[in-house]
């Protein structure tokens, strides 16, 4: 029946295969003729490579987020050094400050993409807004 190998995973047995949608694969399959590779394992492992700092700060995120979350659904309130219960609204807000900390990183990624933009392209960029702002004056 199924004879190609699986691995497991966190999610259960899992095949190895992946199916990628039309987009995807040109957009795969062409970074993988810029970097030279003949294999779809080297690509990913320098996809991998590359991503490695995004992947930690993930991990570190979705950790903390279900450490609140265990708290939040036993109904357990953290304690401080001095030994006060921590009010369930600080536990509340430890989400929001995790949300905030992506955007803040996001719009860093972003500001830094935009520095390494070409200046034909910024000024595309530039031009396009400002035909935006005047279409959103003259509604």
């Amino acid at each position: 029946k199924d004879r190609h190998s699986k691995i497991h995973t966190s999610q259960g047995l899992r095949d190895r295969r992946v199916r990628l949608s039309i987009d995807i694969a040109r957009k795969f399959f062409d970074l993988q003729d810029m970097l030279g590779f003949d294999k779809a394992s080297n690509t990913l492992e320098w996809l991998f490579s590359k991503s490695n700092k995004a992947i930690e700060e993930l991990t570190r995120i979705k950790h903390c987020s279900s450490d609140v979350d265990d708290d939040h659904v036993h109904g357990f309130s953290s304690s401080s050094s001095e030994g006060e219960v921590v009010s369930k609204d600080i536990i509340d807000t430890i989400p929001d400050l995790q949300q905030q900390q992506m955007v803040d990183s996001k719009e860093r990624n972003l500001k830094r993409a935009q520095k390494e933009l070409p200046a034909c392209v910024w000024a595309k960029m530039k031009e396009s807004r400002e035909k935006a702002r005047a279409r959103a004056r003259e509604r």
